[in-house]
Protein backbone atom coordinates (compact mmCIF):
# COMPACT_ATOMS: atom_id res chain seq x y z
CA UNK A 1 0.00 0.00 0.00
CA UNK A 2 3.05 1.89 0.81
CA UNK A 3 3.91 2.14 -3.08
CA UNK A 4 0.38 2.44 -4.26
CA UNK A 5 0.23 5.57 -1.80
CA UNK A 6 3.57 7.13 -3.10
CA UNK A 7 3.68 6.12 -6.84
CA UNK A 8 -0.14 5.54 -7.58
CA UNK A 9 -2.45 7.96 -5.96
CA UNK A 10 -5.27 7.77 -7.30
CA UNK A 11 -5.41 3.93 -7.31
CA UNK A 12 -4.35 4.23 -3.27
CA UNK A 13 -7.58 6.79 -2.59
CA UNK A 14 -9.65 4.42 -3.92
CA UNK A 15 -8.58 1.67 -2.31
CA UNK A 16 -8.82 3.60 1.25
CA UNK A 17 -12.51 4.27 0.61
CA UNK A 18 -13.27 0.79 -0.51
CA UNK A 19 -11.36 -0.49 3.00
CA UNK A 20 -12.99 2.13 5.39
CA UNK A 21 -16.83 1.19 4.07
CA UNK A 22 -15.76 -2.26 6.22
CA UNK A 23 -16.51 -2.78 10.02
CA UNK A 24 -12.91 -2.59 10.93
CA UNK A 25 -11.59 -3.11 14.48
CA UNK A 26 -9.44 -0.07 16.53
CA UNK A 27 -6.00 -1.74 15.46
CA UNK A 28 -7.33 -1.75 11.91
CA UNK A 29 -8.70 1.69 12.05
CA UNK A 30 -5.22 2.93 13.49
CA UNK A 31 -3.32 1.02 10.61
CA UNK A 32 -4.89 2.91 7.91
CA UNK A 33 -4.82 6.35 9.12
CA UNK A 34 -1.17 6.26 10.20
CA UNK A 35 -0.47 4.06 7.54
CA UNK A 36 -1.89 4.37 3.57
CA UNK A 37 -3.82 7.83 4.98
CA UNK A 38 -1.44 9.52 6.45
CA UNK A 39 1.47 8.38 3.51
CA UNK A 40 -1.25 9.64 0.91
CA UNK A 41 -1.19 13.21 2.48
CA UNK A 42 2.73 13.23 3.49
CA UNK A 43 3.47 12.76 -0.55
CA UNK A 44 -0.04 13.93 -2.56
CA UNK A 45 -1.60 16.39 0.47
CA UNK A 46 -2.18 19.39 -2.26
CA UNK A 47 -3.89 17.18 -4.84
CA UNK A 48 -6.17 15.05 -2.34
CA UNK A 49 -6.94 17.83 0.63
CA UNK A 50 -10.24 18.75 -0.55
CA UNK A 51 -11.35 14.91 -1.30
CA UNK A 52 -10.09 14.25 2.00
CA UNK A 53 -11.64 17.17 3.76
CA UNK A 54 -15.28 16.45 2.02
CA UNK A 55 -15.10 12.83 2.86
CA UNK A 56 -14.59 13.33 6.36
CA UNK A 57 -17.04 15.63 6.59
CA UNK A 58 -19.81 13.19 5.06
CA UNK A 59 -18.69 9.96 6.45
CA UNK A 60 -18.14 9.12 9.88
CA UNK A 61 -16.30 6.56 9.60
CA UNK A 62 -13.38 8.11 7.45
CA UNK A 63 -13.59 11.14 10.21
CA UNK A 64 -12.20 8.13 12.29
CA UNK A 65 -9.79 7.14 10.09
CA UNK A 66 -8.22 10.42 9.70
CA UNK A 67 -8.14 10.79 13.78
CA UNK A 68 -4.96 8.39 13.68
CA UNK A 69 -3.46 10.34 11.10
CA UNK A 70 -0.10 12.18 12.30
CA UNK A 71 1.48 15.14 10.87
CA UNK A 72 4.56 13.42 8.82
CA UNK A 73 5.93 16.15 6.39
CA UNK A 74 2.75 17.44 5.88
CA UNK A 75 3.10 21.58 4.80
CA UNK A 76 1.31 23.60 7.39
CA UNK A 77 -1.89 24.45 5.25
CA UNK A 78 -2.44 20.50 4.39
CA UNK A 79 -2.56 19.73 8.65
CA UNK A 80 -4.60 22.54 9.74
CA UNK A 81 -7.71 21.40 7.22
CA UNK A 82 -7.19 17.83 8.84
CA UNK A 83 -6.97 19.29 12.56
CA UNK A 84 -9.93 21.57 11.97
CA UNK A 85 -11.96 18.50 10.27
CA UNK A 86 -11.64 15.40 12.34
CA UNK A 87 -13.75 14.99 15.52
CA UNK A 88 -11.42 12.58 17.82
CA UNK A 89 -7.57 12.19 17.81
CA UNK A 90 -6.59 8.32 17.95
Amino acid sequence: MFDACTEEPESAWQAILEIVKHSLNEEQVVLLGAGAVETLLAWHGAAFIDRVVEQAQRDPKFNRVLGAVWRQDMPNEIWTRIERVRKEIL
